[in-house]
């Protein structure tokens, strides 16, 4: 799933949260969505860098995404562990469990360690699901090898991206109407009440 559909997932989910009286830390819940696709978006722009205009190019043939790209995506270390660090369900699982705890015992920083990885947890499980075989590492750091092939892939033609996509891109169209209605709602209440 794209970056900004997990961000618009959980600005809806945050809302809704809101909508029934629970307190949530959104800055924390909204950085949550993205962060997981952060490291790996950077370290796609130093690759586009590197290999434009550093490194010999890579040929037309075997394209920009293609086997090398692979090659650091799925064997270095250095993208392994950037990419998959917060999108690990132990990781965010245990960061979970100390926010939980943190908030429980009145530290101010539980809340957004708790409400960052819960929406860490929801990019990792709808990436699970949209990812044919390039979606996190469910294991990870204990194993670095185990992804769930998922049936659908969100980018991937040959595993239903022409009919997955254009779903996900009416959906973040309906949230963001939804959204967008909420606060014009809410907008018009306040102007009423002043």
């Amino acid at each position: 799933m794209q970056t900004y559909s997990h961000l618009i997932i959980t600005a809806f989910a945050d809302d809704r949260l809101k909508q029934r009286r629970i307190k949530v830390s959104t800055k924390a819940f909204l950085l949550g969505s993205v962060l997981p696709d952060i490291p790996l978006m950077v370290l796609t722009i130093w690759f586009l860098v590197y290999h434009r205009w550093i490194a010999p190019p890579v040929t037309e043939a075997e394209g920009i995404f293609g086997r090398l790209y692979d090659e650091y995506f799925f064997h270095d270390p250095v993208w392994i562990i950037s990419h998959n660090f917060f999108h690990a369900p132990l990781i965010l699982g245990l960061l979970g469990v100390i926010g939980f705890w943190a908030l429980r015992r009145g530290y101010g920083w539980g809340a957004p360690v708790f409400w960052l990885a819960l929406a860490g947890g929801l990019h990792t499980a709808i990436d699970v699901v949209t990812h044919r075989n390039d979606g996190p590492l469910l294991l990870f750091p204990l194993d670095w090898s185990y992804r769930f092939t998922a049936p659908v892939s969100y980018w991937d033609a040959r595993y239903g991206a022409g009919i997955v996509a254009p779903l996900e891109h009416l959906m973040d169209l309906a949230f963001i109407i939804f959204l967008l209605a909420g606060w014009l709602r809410r907008r018009r209440a306040s102007k009423i009440v002043a």
